[in-house]
């Protein structure tokens, strides 16, 4: 048989339901135990009273003039009689004389017990307990410091049932705030969850688009951080949404052009009769696609640095030279197509290691030197460089085309921003928002700066602080072309 176990968590009324109420019942109970010793003691403390009367009448009846003489005043017995029918023993015994008075079956008490002194104490009589009250009752003036010990015992039946009567008695005014909390408190639970229930209606119907606060004048203060922190998540959907429409607005609008223009360039190539035109069709058309296919892994690079907080990889200790290495070796054939000078300028001769993830890095530098092909003349240069320096490790490309204006670099970060002047070149103005991302990842900072020879081009610096951080986002897809 299998075991119950709770389908769900346990829903928050309840919980506070039963807060309120378990506390009052365990009171209860330890209120109910109590009054139950109480109740026992009191009927106790009367029962002695009792039997202790009898017993001093028993004492009193007995005369000592010429001898002793030992009688049983009849309101002795009934002092003791109960409604349910208690039996009643009693003795006297003289400490010499032996029995004078009672049931000779009934135990003699033959402890000391000074003259007006009593004591009480349980035994069993017949097989039945029995509470027995021994009084020391002195006799004058036949035996001046003598004293009788007069017994009196009876049964505990009307005991126990005072003992009932006064704990009942004292169980119902308990019971019935026990009985008045569990009724209530279910509607108190339900009144202080009204502003909770509140916040939920208005949060099932605030839009994902709205970037309305919520109303917390009437809120408790024990829920102003939740409705702080709602708004809060509520202004990061809002930017997040606005920031993915931008983007799909951007992506449609830059991929537009070039389908366009695909589409043109099969036009013209399906109308051409000539192989030489064909041909010429073949080429633009090739390269119209491969700039949609650039585009399109940058989108893809793009949107899955945005998700880079789902499920962020591990970090490790990577060689930033053999990333640099690779890069140089993928961009190598493009480079040859411009008779770019492509090469590296410092490089150490140990390991340079960064913590980060190399799928990462490798995005990043690959973005950073293609731009550089990119944007560098016909016979141009493009450097690499990498240092490690007391203050950290540093990334250095560097090219000689025609570089950007002090006053647009904070701009060029930008998604889909491109310069004024760059018409001639086929860039989407993702690469360096690409390289921002990554480098904001790899908590490394990005730094745009003219050549130190003063000549025209970019140089880009990326550094990694010592020491250098666990990146804490997702690694974008890498292939295909970068920029």
């Amino acid at each position: 048989m299998k075991a119950w176990r709770p389908r769900g968590p346990m829903r928050l009324r309840t919980q506070l339901y039963l807060w309120l109420l378990g506390p009052m019942l365990l009171l209860t109970l330890a209120g109910a135990w109590l009054s139950h010793a109480s109740a026992r003691d009191m009927a106790r403390a009367a029962a002695e009273r009792t039997l202790l009367g009898s017993a001093r009448m028993i004492g009193e009846a007995i005369a000592a003039e010429e001898d002793l003489r030992a009688e049983l005043p009849p309101a002795a017995l009934e002092n003791l009689e109960t409604a349910v029918g208690d039996r009643v023993y009693y003795r006297a015994d003289h400490p010499q004389r032996g029995l004078l008075l009672g049931f000779a079956d009934f135990p003699r008490y033959n402890a000391a017990l000074p003259a007006e002194q009593w004591h009480g104490f349980e035994t069993s009589l017949q097989g039945e307990p029995v509470h027995v009250v021994a009084f020391a009752q002195p006799v004058y003036p036949f035996e001046r410091g003598s004293a009788v010990i007069v017994q009196v015992a009876t049964t505990q039946r009307a005991e126990r049932a005072l003992v009932s009567q006064l704990w009942l008695r004292s169980l119902w005014p308990p019971g019935l705030l026990l009985v008045a909390v569990a009724v209530l408190g279910w509607v108190w639970v339900k009144v202080a969850l009204a502003p909770v229930t509140r916040i939920s209606e208005q949060l099932q119907a605030h839009a994902v688009e709205s970037t309305g606060r919520f109303d917390g004048g009437d809120v408790p203060g024990e829920l102003r951080p939740l409705v702080r922190a709602i708004d809060g998540l509520t202004d990061r959907i809002a930017a997040f949404v606005a920031e993915r429409g931008r983007f799909i607005a951007n992506a449609a609008h830059q991929l537009k052009t070039p389908l366009t223009v695909l589409n043109t360039q099969v036009t013209v190539g399906l109308r051409a009769d000539e192989p030489g035109a064909k041909q010429q069709a073949l080429s633009a058309i090739y390269d119209t696609a491969q700039r949609c296919i650039r585009l399109i892994h940058q989108l893809l690079t793009l949107s899955a640095s945005d998700h880079r907080m789902q499920s962020p990889p591990q970090a490790s200790e990577v060689d930033l030279r053999d990333v640099v290495r690779e890069v140089l070796e993928d961009l190598a054939e493009p480079a040859h197509g411009k008779n770019i000078d492509l090469g590296a300028g410092d490089w150490p001769a140990s390991q340079v290691s960064v913590r980060g993830v190399p799928l990462l890095l490798r995005e990043m530098v690959a973005n950073l030197v293609d731009n550089a092909i990119r944007y560098a003349p016909e016979g141009g240069t493009v450097s690499v460089s990498v240092r490690a320096t007391s203050a950290g490790v540093v990334l250095t490309v560097e090219d000689n085309g025609p570089g950007i204006p002090p006053a647009e670099r904070q701009h060029v970060f930008e998604r889909f921003y491109r310069l004024p002047d760059a018409g001639s070149h086929d860039g989407s103005g993702l690469g360096l928002a690409i390289v921002r991302e990554i480098a904001i990842a790899c908590d490394a900072s990005i730094t745009l700066e003219d050549r130190p020879d003063g000549g025209p081009g970019l140089v880009v610096r990326v550094c990694w602080p010592v020491p250098s951080h666990t990146p804490t986002v997702a690694a974008p897809q890498s292939g295909g072309s970068r920029e």
